[in-house]
């Protein structure tokens, strides 16, 4: 009987030395009864794991996969646990996105982005009937036949000027001239289809614009200025400057010629002629100029057309001698970037404006078809008038 009790005494102690480095004493009496010491036992699930978020605010922790947070929205969370929004454009161009409010892009001008995302200009007539708005370049409407469109975009009863318009079939030509250093180099310039006052203005038709208080009177205080002469009506108007002759052009419902219109017209439709007529040189004969004297010997201009034998094939006269005439164009001393539309050459703006054709005072070499000059738009000379040219549509 005491062997018994020796024995079960050494079983207890072994067992005690068994579970020594155990601290939770629930679990040393589940190991001395050999049972389980209920539903706390049952939840025991071994050593717990910690979170480790650190910077991240969003999604789960890369330890534990325990959250780290969430995102309110538009916001999502990205893969390095921070919450960003997306945008979204989807086809926008302009303006924020619908998701986060950030830009999709901006518009240039005029452009402005409408509520889709898309750039888009919207015309502004203010008042304008005719003509195109000035924002977008846009038609705010045409005039009746017996009309034109002003500058400011009003329809205006035709002026009665007695103005004959020529119509120049467009096409394309070698513009400028290896002759001379300013009108180089010599390029390639397809025209569109115009048409051109068969003559230059004259001093009777510039009277009816002053008349109806639309033009200022030009100069007259110099023998050569046909202004204040009752025997002058039928002079080309000179003693003019550019701005002048732009505003007896939105008068008429005209324009000034672009520079290329104009040699292409001289030059009867783009033809390799020196001259409106061809090749001879110019005389007296063909042309109102200095050959024997200013004028051919009259010191001054000449009744538009008098000298039917120097007209283009087309009939415009005085395309060579009598009076210079303005164009659109500002002048550049070449033709390197010149546009080759035919358009007038607006951009890079500049000094001076440019004037062709030659006049009454000059002999000659001057009044070929490629020459070209330089004036301040300004000025107001008894050698420069003016014709007009308007677009065929």
């Amino acid at each position: 009987m005491h062997v018994f009790k020796y024995l079960a005494l050494l079983s207890l102690a072994v067992a005690m030395t068994s579970i020594t480095g155990c601290d939770d004493s629930a679990h040393r009496a589940w190991v001395l009864a050999g049972v389980p010491m209920g539903p706390e036992e049952d939840s025991y699930t071994g050593p717990s794991c910690t979170p480790a978020c650190g910077d991240r605010v969003c999604g789960p922790d890369p330890v534990c996969g325990e959250s780290c947070g969430s995102c309110g929205s538009p916001n999502t969370c990205n893969s390095e646990g921070q919450c960003e929004c997306v945008k979204d454009c989807s086809g926008r161009v302009c303006g924020p996105d619908p998701v986060c409010g950030e830009s999709c892009g901006s518009c240039s001008s005029p452009n402005t982005c409408n509520s889709e995302g898309q750039c888009e200009c919207i015309k502004d007539c203010g008042g304008r009937v005719c003509g195109p708005d000035p924002v977008c370049g846009e038609s705010c409407g045409t005039c009746d036949s017996d009309e034109f469109c002003d500058g400011h975009g009003q329809c205006i009863a035709k002026p009665d000027t007695n103005i004959e318009w020529v119509r120049i079939a467009g096409g394309t030509f070698e513009m400028g001239s290896n002759d001379f250093d300013w009108a180089q180099p010599v390029h390639s310039v397809t025209v569109p289809t115009f048409e051109m006052t068969r003559t230059e203005v004259t001093v009777e038709q510039y009277k009816a614009c002053v008349d109806a208080g639309s033009c200022s009177a030009p100069d007259d205080g110099w023998e050569s200025c046909n202004w204040g002469y009752s025997d002058r009506g039928s002079h080309p108007i000179n003693c003019v400057d550019w701005d002048q002759a732009q505003d007896f052009a939105n008068w008429v419902g005209g324009r000034l010629p672009s520079e290329a219109e104009w040699e292409y017209a001289a030059r009867s439709g783009g033809r390799d002629w020196k001259y409106p007529w061809g090749d001879e040189a110019a005389t007296c004969e063909r042309a109102v100029m200095y050959d024997g004297g200013d004028g051919c010997g009259r010191d001054s201009t000449w009744p538009v057309c008098s000298k039917p034998s120097g007209n283009t094939t087309h009939g415009l006269c005085d395309m060579a001698g009598n009076v210079w005439e303005w164009v659109q164009d500002w002048y550049h001393d070449s033709y390197d970037g010149a546009p080759t539309d035919g358009s007038a050459w607006e951009t890079p703006t500049g000094s001076f404006r440019v004037y062709r054709g030659g006049s009454w005072y000059i002999n000659a070499g001057v009044v070929r078809a490629a020459n070209r000059f330089a004036g301040d738009p300004r000025s107001r000379r008894g050698i420069v008038g003016f014709r007009l040219a308007r677009s065929v549509r």
